[in-house]
């Protein structure tokens, strides 16, 4: 759902913009607040798995087109959700950097929709139905929950964000198609999240945020951010050659209803356009390769953004801290 340039109005470019400065700002200074080696390998593994999954389209059979994970809850259930818009905003940008996925122009009104509103917003739907149902079917059924209820609030803010830009007219059209495409697309996002977050739950339960409690292991996040980019690494060389070809959901509609054939291209195309390499055909090896770069490039990004942004926090790592095999196998649930 990564919108272009060129398709949204120039006041609505600036308001989402600034609106997404303000939410970014608001996201490093929490970023402040949060245990260093926790947040910096967890912001580093995840931007690289969210980038290498959004790379796997899924086909959504019943229709012509695909859908892929946006990763926002997912993100926001390790992270807590100031942080996991933050890892989103890094995938956004090397994304509209490095393969024109994503307009520079539209950056602000993407992380809008899949940063703020998909993750924030969907955290606010996850946390009290993990409250209330408690240990990890509570996690487990609110993140699935609130990743459905995300692909459909980013998808109405899109519509909106595109009446605002002239096409009021046609916002029933547009809104009856992208909340049906994206009702579907959202049993995917919330099928990925729950695997990724039972898997998470099996291994290392200590991994799910949870504000009211400060835990973590110390000594042992070089073997998270090996593993958790090892797995994002097989995702991108495994699994994204062999995403669907159909166009995605946002893609999908605007072909239909007209709206993207306004688009007058992007206004920076990066280095590998379209997850290609100039010169090279377009084949699984090239793609897997396109795919290993942006998800390094990723990590490291996201890596050097939470390191330059809880560096002076006091570690609260120490002797004294609990461990998760001392706190059971559950997560930190309040």
């Amino acid at each position: 759902m990564h919108i272009p340039d060129n398709l949204l109005s120039q006041p609505v470019v600036l308001t989402t913009g600034a609106l997404a400065l303000g939410g970014f700002a608001v996201g490093l200074r929490k970023l402040r607040t949060r245990l260093r080696d926790r947040t910096m390998v967890l912001m580093g593994v995840m931007s690289a798995f969210v980038f290498a999954a959004q790379m796997v389209n899924f086909p959504l059979f019943v229709v012509p087109a695909s859908g892929h994970l946006i990763g926002a809850v997912l993100a926001a259930v390790l992270l807590g959700p100031w942080a996991g818009a933050l890892v989103l905003g890094t995938v956004l940008l090397v994304q509209s950097l490095l393969f024109a996925d994503g307009g520079i122009l539209a950056l602000g009104a993407n992380f809008l929709n899949l940063g703020l509103i998909a993750g924030v917003g969907g955290y606010a739907i996850y946390d009290p139905i993990r409250k209330a149902l408690g240990g990890q079917s509570g996690v487990l059924i609110g993140a699935m929950v609130a990743a459905w209820f995300s692909v459909l609030l980013a998808s109405l803010a899109f519509t909106i964000e595109l009446g605002a830009s002239g096409y009021w007219s046609d916002l029933p059209r547009v809104l009856g198609w992208m909340t049906m495409i994206h009702a579907i697309i959202g049993l995917g996002e919330a099928i990925i999240t729950g695997l990724v977050l039972r898997t998470v739950l099996s291994v290392r339960p200590d991994l799910i945020f949870d504000d009211d409690t400060i835990l973590t292991r110390s000594g042992r996040w070089t073997r998270v951010a090996i593993g958790g980019l090892a797995a994002s690494l097989a995702v991108a060389a495994f699994l994204a050659p062999l995403a669907s070809p159909n166009d995605d959901g946002l893609e999908f509609v605007g072909g239909r209803l007209g709206f993207l054939n306004e688009e007058a291209g992007s206004i920076f195309t990066g280095p590998m356009p379209d997850y290609s390499i100039e010169g090279l055909p377009d084949i699984a090896p090239v793609t897997a390769a396109v795919g290993l770069i942006g998800t390094v490039s990723v990590f490291i990004t996201g890596l050097v953004l939470a390191r330059a942004f809880t560096r002076n926090t006091p570690s609260l790592e120490g002797p004294n801290s609990s461990s998760p095999s001392e706190a059971g196998p559950e997560p930190h649930a309040a």
